[in-house]
């Protein structure tokens, strides 16, 4: 049998086209082809129908739809099943049956040959993904919140691979053809600037340099006229590079990605360097005064510490070695260092994030670039409160340590926690003294080592926002493109970086701007010189985590360490349900379907997992998972779709 859903539902056998009846039928038959197999729970499906105000009714309504879905075809009867937790229907894997996976697969080849710069056997399988298309995804299927997720998620998916297809166009050497595409396209989606991006590129390798500039035009008005937002670095610099005539935007075979890597960073608008910078303006002010030049990876220099001992014992320095290996963050380590001037009272900055992207490394740069303010000492101490793999350390413990390093004699160190807490504030009352607390729990686990002293300081790291401490909190995301790039070349060599920029720019888009995947990345070209980054690419496409992991760097065990310190076991259930079913964003309404459970509980779940950094909220009710986290979800044990309440419920 063949099932479509990109474009009007379509269900049928070698010989004829089964019918459907318009209306709730084709909604429960979409919803089950969604699913690829797995079963959907009831509530899924009555929610699906009905929305929230599930009537009384809707059980026995399912189940006469269901019914005569049976009774339209034998073939589908055979392939429909019944079990106490819902409906599946059953699709053939590997033989194409079903579009959406057809479409998918295809598009994940077509990645794979671009990314391997097979360009012409990319150019023929993205013809083939996108010649799944046969209009808009479930067309005239009524659409409730899971559908209609799915529809817009496919409309993005479809537009990502037309601009893949647009970038094996330009590899080979296919100008005009990929004009005559991306021309229409960019008219029906006017914001999307890697399309335009493609389209300048195009025309100007066609010798129409007016094109290539009237289409940045028309990009950019629409960009200011819609989000009040000017084009993207990229698209800037690819205009700047079009006016000057750069040599490099004949390179045949590339893509505009290229283009703009290779172009000077004082081709940005304006002519400041600064603008090309991954994180923008990185620059600050010496302490007498005088402009600091910034490094080179956009952060502030590190400051000579100075100071004389004032404890009768050698001051604490326990900051450990600033990392090397670091791009960006240059936006973030200015506001760490302008917090983290002394001034009136103590000052304390928070930073929080999803595991493995490099806060304690942020951390550890700014806490060195700020030592000088802190003549006194600086201690350091890693709570371990990351993991539930690991034994978080008590606060009476981290005190100890740090009267210890405070000159205290172990012998005169107060047994009680308050005593100890008490003593610890005496010795921080006259002094300027940076605390770094990295890996923290949570508030409860720092709150007596935080300072007190006016001229002190605290830099704490967390997955969690600490919101109930009074600091200055700091999120970090993911890193952008342009330092991700920035980074495998650090490892790689800017030699080799440059011999395969495709390659490069594939495994930073695999890596999706996660410092620790960036990481493990580049050690492991660093570790095979001889292999080609093109290789590597292909590797880590693949769609399980085997392949991120170089010495002690392990993406599989930091994504651990944040699902094992759930709490809620509906929240963990919903992590390795979501983690499968939504390749992109999705909304609560749509979560709660797909979980088989109500709003207020999917709400309760969707939080947990907000705080754990194992999901990223929008705002409105929207979140999103992170690619590589959607592949680590798909790992662990297959969850149950519908709760047991619904057993009873369930049969049909």
């Amino acid at each position: 049998m063949k099932f479509r859903v990109l474009g009007p539902l379509d269900i049928r056998t070698c010989e004829y086209a089964v019918r459907i009846a318009r209306g709730n039928q084709q909604t429960v038959a979409a919803l089950l082809l969604a699913a690829e197999g797995r079963f959907v729970p009831v509530p899924a499906l009555t929610r699906e129908i009905w929305g929230e105000q599930v009537p009384t009714s809707a059980v026995p309504n399912l189940r006469t739809y269901v019914m005569r879905l049976r009774r339209s075809d034998p073939g589908l009867a055979e392939r429909l099943t019944t079990s106490a937790s819902g409906y599946a229907l059953r699709v053939e894997p590997g033989e194409d049956e079903l579009d959406l996976s057809a479409f998918r697969t295809a598009a994940e080849a077509g990645r794979r040959a671009l990314n391997g710069s097979d360009a012409g056997v990319a150019v023929t399988v993205f013809d083939r993904a996108l010649a799944h298309f046969r209009g808009t995804p479930l067309e005239e299927v009524p659409l409730g919140p899971a559908l209609g997720d799915l529809a817009d998620s496919l409309g993005e998916e479809y537009a990502q691979t037309v601009e893949d297809r647009a970038e094996a166009g330009l590899a080979l050497g296919d100008h005009r053809g990929v004009i005559a595409r991306l021309r229409p396209f960019t008219e029906v989606h006017p914001l999307r600037e890697r399309a335009h991006r493609h389209l300048m590129l195009a025309h100007y390798r066609a010798g129409d340099v007016d094109a290539a500039l009237r289409v940045y035009r028309q990009v950019r008005q629409a960009l200011r006229t819609e989000l009040g937002i000017e084009p993207g670095r990229e698209l800037s610099l690819l205009q700047q590079a079009v006016l000057a005539r750069d040599p490099h935007l004949d390179d045949a075979p590339g893509s505009a990605r290229r283009t703009v890597r290779t172009s000077s960073p004082k081709a940005a608008p304006g002519g400041d360097a600064r603008r090309a910078a991954p994180d923008g303006d990185h620059r600050g002010a010496a302490p007498d005064g005088e402009p600091r030049r910034a490094t080179p990876d956009g952060g502030l220099p590190e400051a000579p510490v100075t100071g004389q001992p004032g404890f009768g014992h050698p001051l604490p320095r326990q900051l450990p070695p600033a990392p090397t290996l670091f791009v960006g963050r240059g936006a973030e380590q200015t506001r760490i260092g302008a917090v983290l001037v002394p001034g009136d009272g103590p000052v304390v900055v928070a930073v929080h994030g999803p595991g493995g992207f490099g806060k304690s490394a942020l951390a550890l740069r700014a806490a060195h670039a700020v030592a000088h303010h802190y003549p006194d000492g600086q201690l350091y101490a890693d709570l371990q409160g990351a993991s539930a793999r690991t034994r978080a350390l008590a606060p009476a413990e981290v005190l100890g340590r740090f009267l210890r390093a405070l000159g205290v004699d172990r012998s005169r160190i107060p047994a009680g926690a308050a005593e100890a807490a008490a003593l610890y504030q005496s010795l921080l009352a006259e002094r300027r003294v940076l605390i770094v607390l990295d890996n923290v729990a949570g508030s409860g686990q720092v709150r007596a080592l935080l300072p007190a002293g006016r001229g002190c300081g605290a830099l704490i790291t967390g997955r969690a926002m600490l919101s109930a401490l009074d600091a200055e909190q700091i999120a970090l995301s993911k890193l952008c493109p342009a330092a991700s790039v920035a980074m495998l070349t650090l490892q790689a060599g800017e030699e080799r970086a440059a011999a395969e920029p495709e390659a490069l720019d594939a495994i930073a888009r695999e890596c999706g701007g996660h410092a620790l995947a960036l990481r493990i990345a580049g050690a492991r070209l660093a570790a095979r010189p001889d292999l080609p980054v093109s290789c590597l690419a292909q590797r880590l496409a693949r769609p399980r985590l085997a392949e991120w992991t170089a010495g002690d760097l392990d993406l599989r065990a930091c994504f651990a360490a944040g699902y094992d310190k759930l709490t809620d076991p509906a929240a963990a259930r919903a992590f390795r349900i979501l983690g499968r079913v939504h390749p992109g964003g999705m909304h609560l309404k749509s979560a709660a379907v797909w979980l088989g459970s109500d709003m207020a509980s999917a709400e309760a779940a969707l939080d947990e997992l907000v705080a754990a950094r194992l999901l990223e909220s929008l705002g409105h009710g929207h979140f999103r998972m992170h690619r590589l986290l959607r592949r680590y979800a798909a790992e662990l044990p297959e969850p149950g779709w519908s709760r047991t309440r619904t057993a009873d419920r369930g049969r049909g």
